[in-house]
C-alpha cells in the first residue's frame, strides 16, 4: 500500500515538473503572448482592437462577418495562412488572421477606397509598398501584402489585435509598424 502511494505520488510530482516547464517554455501561460508596445509613444495612431478571444479555424473558403475592425485584427480564420510575401490577389481576410496568428503583419492596401486611384497611380502605390515590404520578407520577417477592396482607407496596417490606417503612403510608417509588431504577439511560438 505504501508502495502505491509513493508511486503515485512520483507519478504527480513528475507531471507538475512537465507542467511548469511548458508553462515556462510557453511564456509562463500568457494568453495573448506577448504585447507589450506602449502605444502612448509610438509616434504613429496605432489602435489597439479587443482582441477576439475566439481563435477557432474554418475551412479555407469558408467566410466570417463579424470581426471587430476593418481589415480584422483577431479572430476565427481559415485553416491555413497564405505564404509570407507580396501577393498580387486579394488574400481573403479570413487567410490573414491566420498569417497574424502566427505573429505576422499584414500591410493592405485598397486602390478604390477615398478618390479612386488610376492605374498607374495604384501600380505606383503597390510598388512603393512592396519596396518596403519585400526586403522585410527576405530578411526572415513574417510580413504579408495584399490588395483589399473592403476597407475605407488606402492602407492599413495589421498585426493580432493592432491596427494602423491611412491615405498617403509612408515608408517609415509602414517600416516602424513591421519592426514594432512583427512577433510582437506570438500565440502560437511562431517567434
Amino acid at each position: 500500500m505504501r508502495l502505491a502511494f509513493r508511486l503515485a505520488g512520483a507519478a504527480a510530482l513528475v507531471v507538475l515538473v512537465v507542467v511548469v516547464v511548458l508553462a515556462l517554455i510557453n511564456g509562463g501561460g500568457d494568453d495573448d503572448g506577448g504585447g507589450d508596445v506602449d502605444l502612448s509613444t509610438y509616434p504613429y495612431p496605432v489602435q489597439a482592437i479587443e482582441q477576439i478571444v475566439d481563435r477557432s479555424h474554418f475551412p479555407v473558403g469558408q467566410t466570417y462577418d463579424d470581426y471587430n475592425s476593418n481589415p480584422p485584427t483577431s479572430g476565427p480564420h481559415a485553416a491555413a495562412p497564405a505564404p509570407w510575401g507580396v501577393s498580387d490577389l486579394a488574400v481573403p481576410k479570413e487567410t490573414a488572421v491566420h498569417n497574424m496568428e502566427h505573429a505576422g503583419v499584414v500591410v493592405w492596401y485598397n486602390c478604390n477606397a477615398g478618390p479612386m486611384l488610376e492605374t498607374e497611380d495604384c501600380a505606383t502605390l503597390r510598388n512603393d509598398l512592396s519596396e518596403v515590404v519585400a526586403p522585410e520578407v527576405g530578411s526572415g520577417r513574417s510580413v504579408l501584402m495584399t490588395p483589399y477592396p473592403g476597407m475605407d482607407s488606402r492602407i492599413a496596417l495589421t498585426s493580432w489585435g493592432y491596427l494602423d490606417t491611412f491615405d498617403e503612403f509612408d515608408a517609415d510608417r509602414v517600416r516602424m509598424f513591421i519592426e514594432t509588431f512583427e512577433c510582437n504577439i506570438d500565440l502560437e511560438g511562431f517567434c
